[in-house]
């Protein structure tokens, strides 16, 4: 029994040296020297998409899926020329006036307008719905282009028409002076490569896009129909939208109206294009001496020319 006891003290002991010894664990070492060939993160294999090794926390692969390939922009901004081209490529007999410019604006968004062109003088306009049965993703583009477009042109377009003899000096956006501010809107939009028409209904002139996703109307004198300068401010200077727009803001201003006509009578009755107005209109601002059209040579990047006394003016009350 003496050596049995003798062999179990001593194998006791040893268990009680063992747990005492503190645990080792070995942790591999990671290297991130950079190799001669191409990198390739562990997170590629899985599908994430790694992040950028400069600092030592993006290290950590991201969680979040890899993005696919980002689709190209469908405007691409447009340099700003020195002077415009003519409008739409419509006057062959009026040179541009940089023809040498690349982007010029008669094309910068021929593809976004489906490459839209001036209707023929005289052609009916009628009230159409868009091609595509419903609305299309490009319709609050088109609108938002136009939109920045008129904006852009409103300050060209206000000072031309207080110089003009229309209701005399002073002439505001306010006034029935749509048959000349109409022509001169859709002549700075022209120049920004956007396909206006110039329209003439039984009572009203107006600026018209005529596109497959819908028509858009601009109408730059409708606070006419709203009291003119006691127009709420609720009514824009400049009105930009679809039909459907135009219907909805005809109702909801309905209180405020002055006018005893629809929308479908002021803008679709006897309708027509004025196309041979608006390049009659070009062709005297680029030829020049008119003081009512230096504001739009300006914009047009034309030179000033000496001041003649303005055409006498036509009147269209609503």
């Amino acid at each position: 029994m003496r050596p049995f006891r003798l062999i179990l003290a001593l194998a006791l002991a040893a268990v009680s040296v063992r747990a005492a010894a503190p645990v080792s664990l070995t942790v591999p070492r990671f290297s991130f020297a950079p190799s001669a060939g191409p990198a390739v993160h562990p997170s590629a294999v899985a599908g994430l998409a790694p992040a950028p090794l400069s600092a030592p926390e993006s290290r950590i692969p991201s969680l979040l899926p890899a993005p696919a390939q980002a689709s190209p922009l469908m405007i691409q901004p447009a340099a700003v020329a020195a002077a415009r081209p003519a409008i739409l490529q419509s006057l062959a007999s009026v040179p541009a006036a940089d023809a040498s410019d690349p982007d010029e604006a008669a094309g910068r968004y021929a593809d976004f307008f489906d490459g839209s062109a001036p209707a023929p003088d005289g052609e009916p306009v009628h009230a159409r719905p868009a091609v595509a049965p419903g609305p299309t993703f490009r319709q609050p583009l088109q609108l938002n282009i136009v939109e920045s477009a008129v904006a852009r042109a409103l300050p060209a377009l206000r000072d031309s028409v207080a110089l003009g003899g229309w209701n005399g000096p002073h002439t505001t956006l306010d006034e029935s002076c749509c048959g000349d501010a109409a022509p001169k809107l859709a002549l700075l939009l022209r120049a920004q490569g956007i396909p206006a028409r110039l329209v003439e209904a039984e009572f009203h002139y107006y600026v018209l896009l005529d596109l497959p996703d819908g028509q858009i109307v601009v109408d730059p004198t409708v606070r006419q129909f709203f009291g003119k300068k006691r127009a709420p401010r609720s009514i824009p200077h400049v009105f930009v939208g679809d039909l459907d727009d135009l219907a909805a803001f005809y109702r909801r201003h309905a209180a405020s109206k002055t006018t005893i006509f629809d929308p479908a009578r002021i803008y679709f009755r006897d309708a027509a294009v004025r196309e041979d107005a608006l390049r009659s209109l070009e062709a005297a601002v680029r030829a020049g001496g008119a003081a009512d059209h230096e504001p739009l040579r300006r914009f047009l990047g034309l030179p000033p020319v000496a001041p003649r006394p303005p055409d006498a003016p036509r009147r269209i009350n609503p």
